[in-house]
């Protein structure tokens, strides 16, 4: 864990609600209109230096929130700081500022790239359009991302449907890195990839924020990775955050019931323990009609009327550790 404690990025009572499609019937009988609440209420901060893990099912949220705190989304409601400045309504000028500091790292190496750029112009264009370096040492800084990322200069002129995945993913994180950004969001960005690449990808990153200190919101359904990289974890259900703590703590002691299903239920590298005994009962509610109380009351195996009834707060068990449960494990 980075030593340092100030937050680099504060995300306080964040929102993301998607208005629903209103029918014919709907209107006139006055029905109220209904919400997707992708993301609700969520908070947490990321210190500069660490690795912040994002855990959860698919549709929990994950991608929502971060394409929210990015700006590519409006948020419904709350806050959103970098470097302690509120960006949660910039516009136009403003907003257009503020990219470099914050970039991405996309899941599909495939199509986060344009088929018609080579690589050079992919990496040179943000250096021009934001002004980094003089046209003059464009080159210089083009091969210098490129090493960094673990790729030559002699693919400069060459383009993205020449390489496999794992060599556009790296030329994604080449272009990632043009603007010496503060703050990295790697959305799944080996989930596309063969097994064998993976692990190289991962340990790139790894190095990089380690050279470069970066800080990181690192989103990833792959438990084992997430317990490699990152310094801290925060898991989200139904676009909630439930859980957040240090990465040994999470894995070693999971407190809410949802996070010690999910630890126990990755899997295995020892072939001769494939059993799957831990799994989730039921499906998860809808983001529409959310459950009330706690929203994982449906699926929990220690649900109580309490649990059917009061919304559990985020709340510090352990130093570091915060759980959203009214019992936690």
């Amino acid at each position: 864990m980075p030593e340092t404690s100030s937050p680099l990025l504060e995300v306080e009572h964040l929102s993301k609600w998607f208005p629903q499609k209103r029918k014919i019937n709907d209107v006139i009988q006055h029905r109220e209109r209904r919400w997707l609440k992708a993301v609700n209420d969520v908070s947490f901060q990321i210190h500069r230096g660490e690795n912040l893990g994002l855990v959860g099912e698919s549709g929990c949220g994950k991608s929502t929130l971060a394409r929210t705190i990015l700006r590519l989304y409006e948020p419904t409601s709350g806050t959103i700081r970098l470097n302690g400045q509120d960006i949660s309504h910039m516009k136009g000028s403003q907003l257009r500022a503020l990219r470099p500091q914050m970039q991405m790292i996309f899941q599909d190496p495939y199509s986060s790239l344009n088929p018609r750029m080579s690589v050079y112009d992919t990496i040179a264009e943000m250096l021009k359009v934001h002004k980094m370096v003089p046209d003059s040492e464009l080159p210089a800084r083009v091969e210098q991302l490129l090493t960094m990322s673990g790729l030559s200069m002699d693919i400069a002129d060459r383009f993205p449907g020449e390489f496999s995945g794992g060599q556009r993913q790296r030329i994604g994180i080449a272009r990632a890195l043009a603007l010496k950004p503060a703050f990295i969001l790697a959305d799944e960005p080996v989930s596309a990839l063969d097994v064998s690449i993976q692990a190289q990808i991962i340990n790139l990153l790894a190095q990089l924020q380690r050279e470069l200190n970066l800080t990181v919101l690192f989103i990833s359904h792959d438990l084992r990775v997430v317990r490699h990289i990152t310094h801290r974890v925060m898991v989200m259900y139904l676009g909630s955050n439930v859980e957040v703590g240090p990465t040994g703590e999470i894995f070693r002691h999971p407190a809410h019931p949802y996070t010690q299903v999910l630890t126990k239920a990755a899997p295995k590298l020892d072939p001769l323990n494939r059993r799957r005994e831990y799994a989730i009962e039921g499906e998860p509610p809808s983001p529409i009609n959310t459950p009330s109380g706690c929203k994982f009351h449906p699926r929990c195996p220690y649900c109580t009327d309490k649990c059917r009834q009061e919304v559990p707060e985020l709340r510090e068990i352990a130093p570091g550790h915060l759980c959203a449960c009214h019992y936690p494990l």
